[in-house]
């Protein structure tokens, strides 16, 4: 029922356009808008968009689209697409310039979208939004970082660790020489010895951290978890105290 008053919908929108001016076809994809039904306003823009090209009004109406795909769709392929759409056709406009700006920054951005979605709780959104950026720009600076937030996120959010090890695994193999490489090896370790209590693999892990990053900050703290992997916290002197 609901596909059908959609289509109904957009109908009635296309419909609406015929006769119209292109600024009454924005008005009205405005109204959609500020109502919410982001897919009517979305066909509303691109009536002057798509048929209108040489309307004084087509870059406004495809910076609107852009910003329904990205903020309320979460359809960052065509935001992104549409970004460029506008910079290619209109590069001189206010929007055309404002558009090159933003492409520059879209990695940035959708690192800092993701983290939004994160503290609101909408975790599968956040790795989405973080899946695609790895996905969409690997050899962008933030894309190791994304992928370690990956991990971070199934690790503390989800507390799913088999996924957790293999985002941090990725890291090492599809990001080596980045920052988040020490602290991935670190990680994957760390879960071996004190999540998932497999001193064989932790040792392992840990082993691979010293002999590839022998002078990292971390390695005091990889040499402490070896002399100690398996042993019970009363065994430790170092941490004895906090059971006493």
């Amino acid at each position: 029922m609901k596909i059908k008053l959609l289509i109904l919908g957009i109908v009635i929108t296309l419909f609406s356009g015929c006769g119209k001016s292109q600024q009454e076809v924005m008005q009205i994809g405005q109204e959609h808008l500020l109502n919410e039904k982001y897919d009517f306003a979305l066909k509303s823009f691109q009536i002057v968009f798509e048929k209108h090209p040489h309307d004084s009004l087509v870059d406004s109406a495809g910076y609107q689209i852009v910003r329904i795909y990205l903020d309320y769709l979460n359809d960052y392929d065509n935001g992104y697409k549409t970004l460029n759409s506008l910079v290619n056709n209109y590069p001189d406009s206010d929007y055309g310039i404002r558009s090159r700006e933003e492409i520059r920054q879209f990695p940035n951005w959708l690192f800092t979208t993701a983290e939004t979605k994160r503290n609101a709780k909408d975790i599968n959104g956040s790795i989405k939004t973080l899946d695609y950026l790895v996905n969409k720009f690997p050899s962008h600076e933030i894309a190791s970082k994304a992928q370690y937030l990956i991990g971070d996120i199934y690790m503390n959010d989800q507390r799913n660790f088999d996924l957790a090890i293999d985002s941090y695994r990725k890291i090492i193999n599809d990001f080596s020489g980045s920052k988040q490489e020490p602290h991935a090896q670190f990680m994957i370790g760390y879960i071996y010895a004190n999540v998932l209590d497999d001193s064989e693999n932790a040792r392992v892990e840990y082993n691979s951290f010293l002999q590839k990053y022998p002078d990292h900050e971390l390695t005091p703290s990889v040499k402490f978890e070896l002399d100690f992997i398996g042993k019970d916290i009363n065994d430790i002197p170092q941490l004895k105290h906090i059971t006493s």
